[in-house]
């Protein structure tokens, strides 16, 4: 089981035990729960994306630096 299934198993859940549940207690526990597991996914969502993009092309100095430049006397 990946982590997104397993979230998205978690999620709901949470969200069923809030609809189940009979204080409003409880409901407020279940529900915070479940905008838990939902941030927890759109994270996974956004890591995945970029992991998925290209890397960003290096920046490359417009002047060479000293420390490239042999050393004379």
């Amino acid at each position: 089981m990946t982590k997104h299934e397993e979230y998205t198993a978690k999620a709901a859940d949470s969200l069923a035990a809030a609809q189940a549940a009979t204080t409003a207690r409880d409901r407020a526990h279940h529900q915070r729960a479940h905008g838990i597991w939902r941030k927890l996914l759109a994270g996974i969502g956004e890591s995945e994306a970029r992991a998925a993009a290209a890397p960003s092309p290096k920046i490359k100095p417009l002047k060479p630096s000293a420390a490239t430049k042999p050393f004379s006397f």
